[in-house]
């Protein structure tokens, strides 16, 4: 006893230090890139797996399951028990030790060890799930970021534009060429563009608190990045589909956790039927009594309960028909993601599509043949600004539909 004593672990308190962590995260600061070099997905992931919070605890979890999972293999300590007593014969002691050693085998270690390993691989299924979520979050909040860079930049030159035109139209109203209530319309263009502009911003500033809190840092940290530009249409295999469907439907990080439960409650089911049968406890023991020596030896029976434990193993069974049903819930959810988020991408290419190879080509044309007029003195440079406003409001829908299709793409 003394030596095990001196074998133990000691306690060692670790207490969180939450403002610490307040001063730490605002303190993390990214790699530098070089100058007109992008940021690319797989950079952004890699700065976020050491920093990301949600990837972190993952991590944790998954370590501490492996654990959990080496300690089931641990067999269950005996106990002893030491007793003295005193009578008043010669000799006047009498002394005895007792102890009782669980046999660990059958069903029941394999069911405890299973059961941990099964733990194990649902954490390590939860950590692929937080990167690939984390993922996920760089991805739509890069798309985000860009998005709403395109659009402000484009929205500062719709105002300008506007402003140019209403103010245009104010002196042609005041010199009587126009009616007010052009100018009235030309101004209330100018308000709806100014206020696309401070949505525009918005977004800006919300894109990149998501950005700063997928990459685990503060959003200080992430102002300024080069995140690249938008892009022309790219062409998506949509003929894959049924290839993406089945891969869903069998490989996604919660189908797995719900075939992991499935196993979990199969696993519970085994031990209790196990526990129909007694479970066996060898007893060795050592008795001084009053200067006779004897060796006694018991063999315990843990009884089962008086049903034979048929409630419980109702029970488990229902719990392992549940998980069936909830793997099955897992997969049509899974395929139903698939076939809403393909949806989601269709309508968004071919919006992309048309306004890029359709819209935008007809208004820059109409902007080429305003702009040729005014040059040649035949028309207002009014009617040019107006040409240059649609062309705009074309190509802000154009930075809408980009940012739609990136959306979809990446869910």
């Amino acid at each position: 006893l003394a030596l095990g004593r001196g074998a133990c672990a000691h306690y060692a308190p670790a207490p969180p230090h939450p403002a610490q962590f307040v001063a730490d995260l605002d303190a993390r600061r990214l790699p530098e890139k070089p100058a007109g070099v992008a940021w690319t997905g797989a950079d952004l992931l890699s700065a976020a797996l050491t920093r990301n919070p949600q990837i972190v605890e993952a991590r944790a979890k998954r370590l501490a399951a492996l654990a959990a999972a080496r300690a089931a293999k641990s067999p269950p300590g005996p106990s002893l028990t030491l007793t003295a007593e005193y009578a008043n014969e010669a000799p006047h002691w009498g002394y005895s030790g007792a102890g009782d050693i669980p046999l660990d085998y059958g069903a029941r270690r394999s069911v405890r060890i299973t059961t941990a390993n099964l733990q194990a691989l649902q954490a390590f299924y939860d950590y692929g799930e937080a990167i690939w979520n984390v993922r996920t979050a760089l991805e739509k909040a890069r798309g985000d970021s860009i998005a709403a860079n395109a659009e402000l930049k484009l929205a500062d030159e719709s105002v300008a534009v506007r402003r140019e035109r209403a103010s245009r139209i104010e002196r042609r109203v005041a010199a009587g060429q126009d009616a007010r209530a052009v100018a009235i319309v030309a101004r209330t263009d100018l308000i709806a563009a100014q206020r696309r502009r401070g949505a525009a911003i918005g977004r800006q500033g919300a894109a990149a608190a998501d950005l700063a809190k997928a990459l685990g840092v503060a959003p200080e940290a992430v102002r300024g990045m080069n995140l690249g530009t938008m892009g022309a249409p790219e062409i998506i295999m949509l003929t894959e589909i049924a290839t993406w469907r089945r891969d869903a439907a069998l490989s996604r990080g919660d189908v797995l956790r719900a075939v992991a439960d499935y196993d979990i409650a199969e696993n519970a089911l085994r031990l209790e039927i196990a526990n129909q049968y007694p479970a066996i406890s060898l007893g060795p023991g050592y008795n001084y009594d009053h200067g006779v020596t004897k060796l006694p030896f018991s063999l315990s029976l843990a009884l089962p309960p008086w049903d034979l434990n048929r409630r419980a193993i109702a029970q488990a069974e229902a719990v392992r028909t549940a998980a069936g049903r909830s793997l099955e819930l897992a997969q049509a959810n899974a395929l139903a993601a698939v076939d809403s988020t393909h949806a989601a991408f269709l309508t968004a290419w071919n919006d992309e599509s048309r306004t890029f190879s359709q819209d935008l080509p007809t208004v820059m044309d109409a902007e080429r043949r305003a702009k040729a007029s005014a040059d040649a003195g035949e028309a207002d440079r009014v009617d040019e600004l107006a040409a240059r406003g649609a062309t705009l409001d074309v190509r802000l829908n154009l930075v809408d539909a980009q940012h739609a299709e990136l959306s979809a793409r990446t869910d």
